[in-house]
């Protein structure tokens, strides 16, 4: 890199507006008022959600809303922690549906409830600093304090994750839908009767009250085990080992298979013996949040994959069982909030552990080195320390990153837009 790399475009420029806008600091703080059409625009969202949609979804939406509320908290409360300025708090984007000022900040909420931010004082280097704010400008404090003001944001998700899942294996108790619920004392509670031929079930003779210990060799003493060695085999005929009054019996049949494909054997089960609510306790609350963050940080590289990129434009074109049959691609916020609305019947619980894995997810995303997110502010305060020698204080021409930004910002967007109308379809079908 040579000497240019250490100028930068005077403020008030082309080049400076366009990196603001890179920096998500486009405009100088609000004046407070109430905009009363963005308002009644807002409620009738929610009141969608409470009134058509469900008092699930309704809650599911405010707790990721309330997500995103403390990932700009954090940033914000570190901020003045250490000394430098916000000067705005906003809740969501779009039109101001109204705001307040409280000392230095406006304070306000917008009509999107989609995310937030929080407006520091020289958070963009290339805009002027007003006179009198320089000690308390983000650019001019050390490293340290902007790196924790930074990453504070997820440091927010994380948090929320480890309390989440902590909390549900120590004291709320985890469900049925939950991976650590031991569901070893299910039992067959009817069998399927099928139109034109036998189910499994029935070909086997299953009464209500027998057991079904393994399936191919595999392992069903849990009642996920049983569905997953049975989806992944449609069509197969296979060996199933089951209990019926301490005996043990074995059969061959061959599985069914639904219309997307998958494996069939039309039984329900009984879990009146299995308790409603476990509690695997602290140790097992902090071993899921370990697997939860390691899954996190394996999924996004399949997340930002080509292949995964490729997947969701192809399916989005697709005809509506394309959204049904994939069932390993990435999901959005819509498809997590029907997720969670669609188990809570099933499992109250479920609806908590899934924000639980969001925040593992979304704090591991934010980190990503790459502008607009978090990361990419990391990794420009990181590099301007390493080159700054000497007492003379490198300042990256953020101008210069635009083109890479804009890709990042358009990947995301693609992929959000593509998850969303896929999980739109999978929910109305």
């Amino acid at each position: 890199m040579n000497n240019s790399d250490l100028e930068v475009p005077p403020p008030g420029s082309e080049r400076s507006r366009a990196a603001a806008i890179a920096l998500g600091d486009t405009k100088p703080s609000e004046e407070p008022g109430v905009n009363y059409l963005a308002l009644i625009g807002l409620l009738a969202f929610f009141g969608w959600l409470l009134f058509v949609a469900g008092f699930v979804y309704f809650l599911v939406a405010c707790g990721v809303i309330f997500m995103i509320f403390l990932h700009e908290l954090g940033h914000f409360m570190t901020a003045k922690w250490t000394g430098m300025k916000p000067t705005d708090f906003f809740l969501g984007f779009g039109p101001t549906i109204f705001s307040w000022r409280r000392g230095e900040v406006t304070y306000g909420v917008k009509a999107i409830p989609a995310g937030a931010f929080v407006r520091i004082v020289g958070m963009n280097n290339l805009d002027p600093v007003p006179p009198g704010d320089e000690d308390r400008a983000y650019m001019n404090k050390s490293y340290p304090r902007r790196m924790l003001v930074i990453t504070a944001g997820s440091a927010m998700h994380f948090i929320q994750a480890f309390v989440i899942l902590v909390l549900l294996s120590s004291v709320i108790g985890i469900g049925f839908l939950h991976p650590d619920y031991d569901s070893s004392g299910w039992v067959v509670d009817e069998v399927s009767v099928g139109d034109s031929e036998p189910t499994t079930g029935e070909v086997l003779g299953l009464l209500p009250g027998d057991h079904i210990v393994s399936v191919d060799g595999e392992s069903t003493d849990q009642w996920f085990g049983l569905l997953d060695a049975v989806r992944s085999r449609p069509g197969e005929t296979v060996e199933f080992v089951y209990t019926r009054d301490g005996e043990t019996l074995t059969q061959t049949a061959t599985i069914g298979e639904t219309e997307t494909g998958f494996g069939r054997i039309g039984v329900g089960a009984d879990f009146s013996a299995v308790p409603e609510r476990q509690r695997p306790g602290v140790a097992a609350g902090v071993e899921e949040f370990g697997e939860q963050m390691k899954g996190a940080v394996t999924a996004i590289p399949r997340f930002l994959s080509p292949s995964t990129f490729s997947g969701l434009i192809s399916s989005s074109f697709a005809a509506d069982s394309a959204a049904e049959q994939d069932t390993d691609r990435p999901v959005s916020v819509v498809g997590a909030v029907g997720v969670a609305g669609r188990t809570a019947g099933t499992d109250w619980t479920f609806p908590i552990y899934l924000l639980g894995i969001i925040n593992c997810f979304v704090g591991v995303l934010n980190l990503l080195p790459l502008l607009p997110l978090d990361g990419g502010h990391a990794i420009i305060a990181t590099y301007e320390r390493l080159r700054s020698f000497g007492g003379r204080r490198h300042q990256v021409d953020v101008a210069k990153l635009l083109p890479l930004t804009y890709g990042v910002v358009a990947v995301l967007a693609v992929l959000g837009l593509t998850t969303i109308w896929l999980d739109v379809i999978l929910l109305s079908s």
